[in-house]
């Protein structure tokens, strides 16, 4: 039996067997670096230092599982700590759209852009990560979602449906149905919140 990947900021919310595979699991832990749960944690990109206290040990975790990843980016200042906070953002706003639905408010998604360096040899064709620091993070992160989204695997990375949550986890389910974070927590809540709404519109009839 393999050793669960423990990734730093995902560890915080004990997603430990729920962790992504590969370089996706950094980009879980990348979305879970926000103020999440109860009671809430830190959030990891909160300063320059933080953040880069979270990327040298999540990057440590990166390189095991994936070699072949960029090197963690050094002397993270303001600038480059708000393209991170900004990618992050981005990330759980498109994760959180689903798919489209006419009956649906209209939701502004963000488009994501980024470079990266495509390679053809003996072995076919490969991207890689392209730029210098964060630039070269941001790159990382979008050729795992594109690799994700090809090999089917991109639609199990989800964002926790409970709105005080918002958590990042990799649905193992075999049929991908789920929607909590943690159904015991996460979905207890917002199931009372529910049920206690629909009791109020229904009215004191409802208490007979």
């Amino acid at each position: 039996m393999s050793t669960p990947v423990v990734w730093p900021a995902s560890a915080r919310y004990e997603e430990v067997e729920s962790s992504a595979p590969g370089g996706l699991g950094f980009v879980q832990d990348l979305l879970n670096t926000a103020s999440l749960g109860k009671p809430r944690q830190a959030d990891l990109l909160e300063s320059p230092e933080s953040a880069r206290q979270w990327l040298d040990s999540s990057f440590a975790v990166l390189h095991r599982v994936d070699p072949g990843a960029p090197a963690a980016p050094h002397g993270l200042g303001p600038d480059g700590l708000r393209r991170v906070l900004s990618l992050r953002d981005d990330l759980r706003t498109v994760l959180s759209s689903g798919p489209a639905d006419e009956s649906s408010e209209t939701v502004a998604v963000p488009s994501i852009e980024t470079t990266a360096a495509v390679t053809l040899g003996a072995g076919g064709a490969r991207l890689s990560p392209h730029g210098d620091a964060v630039e070269a993070v941001r790159s990382y992160v979008l050729i795992q979602l594109v690799a994700a989204s090809y090999g089917g695997t991109l639609r199990r990375l989800k964002v926790c449906a409970n709105p005080r949550c918002r958590g990042a986890f990799y649905d193992r389910s075999k049929n991908c149905s789920r929607v909590w974070h943690d159904v015991s927590t996460c979905g207890n809540t917002q199931n009372v919140r529910a049920y206690r709404a629909r009791r109020k519109e229904r009215g004191p009839a409802s208490a007979q």
